[in-house]
């Protein structure tokens, strides 16, 4: 498969942002200028790279909308968006507050994203979700307009972000394409995610189904207060992507939740710790008590300055838990499995169909240890109520997050949903 870049992290990244280009989110020809002026494994020429593509995308949009053509206004100001999102993403040198780029970027992306959402054809409604001490969840509730809406009440899909998107970038994934599916979307960022990290210093937590419970009870409200959008409580999916995936799955157990789509999801994080160190390190640690986290702290940094992605990943994750120490990272790692403390397994209270995908080629998540491992432990659902589908090919959805071949997943996705929610489309062809 041909690169962008030698260096799996950065070339992974690219191909991310790539990926959104049939949806509005790249333009190729500002995507190849801004890839040719990005240094390999130097996260300050590739902000510097998308913050000047996202500086032309709005210079278009500003354009576009003083001629008001809403067309390409909404098209260059989610370009916009989407840049000025990639830009922030490799600097985490220091935490999100300790660098003004950081916050400024996604500030300025979520505002662009904004005036982009106007120009939309489907209504798109932007509230804050109540959640615990003062903090506030930003939402979109995306209702298909009405040549997309399916006969009876409108499905709803709710997509909860993973560990190191935004609610604004995963649009591109599967809002955009749920919508003209006839379902009804509603996003939000919690706790470690998006701007709650970023402005507000909320860090993430394991039991997201505490998370997913605010977020039903506000929802659920809303829906019973706005009557006209005809929005249907008992075919609600949720779904999320990596770490989003294991989210999802956390999430599936509240009874309200009637399908869970789970995208390259992990078991188990600390197992994607497994193979990235040497094997008697990973043991030393859960053994406990023969290494002082002195000697933890130099190990992750020695193994920063050989590897950029590894300083990346556990710089985020820092930031990400609210912790200091990567001691403290490992532990915090620990607590995010499907398994129980009493040695049961978190998956028997989801009692909702199951989709589970996997991705061969993942730089992060092996099938083996967590798609396939999630789907057996799910014994206790029929057969008809789950599904497990493992991608190889890249561009069949053999990349983490099905990335570059999001048509794939949500063709899948939406051809199991139309079974488990009983939905019958009219014949493409006649």
């Amino acid at each position: 498969m041909a690169r962008f870049f030698k260096s799996d992290f950065f070339n992974f990244e690219a191909l991310r942002l790539l990926s959104f280009a049939p949806y509005g989110g790249v333009e190729v020809a500002e995507f190849m200028q801004a890839v040719g002026e990005i240094e390999d494994n130097d996260p300050e020429s590739w902000y510097a790279a998308w913050m000047k593509a996202g500086e032309k995308a709005e210079v278009i949009a500003d354009e576009a909308y003083q001629a008001s053509n809403r067309v390409e206004a909404r098209r260059a100001y989610l370009r916009a968006a989407s840049y000025q999102r990639a830009a922030q993403f490799m600097l985490n040198g220091r935490a999100p507050w300790e660098d003004h780029r950081i916050l400024s970027a996604s500030e300025t992306s979520i505002s662009n994203y904004r005036r982009a959402i106007q120009f939309m054809d489907e209504k798109v409604f932007c509230f804050d979700i109540p959640y615990e001490h003062g903090v506030n969840l930003p939402a979109y509730l995306y209702i298909p307009q009405a040549s997309n809406r399916l006969p009876g009440k409108t499905p709803i899909l709710l997509n909860t972000v993973g560990g190191d998107a935004t609610q604004e970038e995963i649009y591109f994934v599967l809002p955009v394409t749920a919508v003209k599916m006839g379902f009804a979307v509603l996003t939000f960022e919690g706790p470690g995610q998006g701007i709650v990290l970023r402005r507000d210093k909320v860090p993430m937590r394991p039991d997201w189904e505490v998370v997913i419970s605010c977020v039903l009870d506000f929802f659920v409200k809303y829906v019973g207060e706005h009557p006209e959008h005809e929005l249907d409580l008992d075919r609600l999916v949720l779904a999320g992507s990596s770490v989003g995936a294991y989210l999802a799955l956390r999430g599936a157990a509240d009874p309200r939740v009637k399908a869970c789509v789970s995208t390259d999801p992990f078991f188990c994080m600390w197992d994607l710790l497994k193979g990235r160190m040497p094997e008697f390190l990973i043991h030393t640690f859960e053994a406990g008590g023969f290494a002082a986290d002195d000697m933890w702290e130099y190990l992750v940094t020695v193994l920063g300055w050989m590897n950029f992605q590894t300083k990346w990943e556990f710089n985020h994750l820092r930031w990400m838990f609210g912790v200091s120490s990567a001691s403290d990272v490992f532990r915090k790692m620990m607590e995010y499995t499907l398994a129980t403390s009493d040695g049961n397994q978190y998956l028997r209270s989801v009692k909702c169909p199951v989709m589970v995908t996997g991705a061969a080629a993942s730089i992060y998540a092996k099938p083996e240890i967590s798609t396939t491992r999630i789907y057996n432990t799910l014994s206790h659902l029929k057969q008809d109520q789950k599904m497990q589908w493992i991608a190889t090919d890249p561009a069949e959805g053999g990349l983490q997050s099905k990335i570059g071949a999001f048509g794939i997943l949500t063709l899948r996705m939406f051809a199991w949903l139309d079974e488990i929610f009983k939905i019958d489309r009219k014949p493409v062809l006649k």
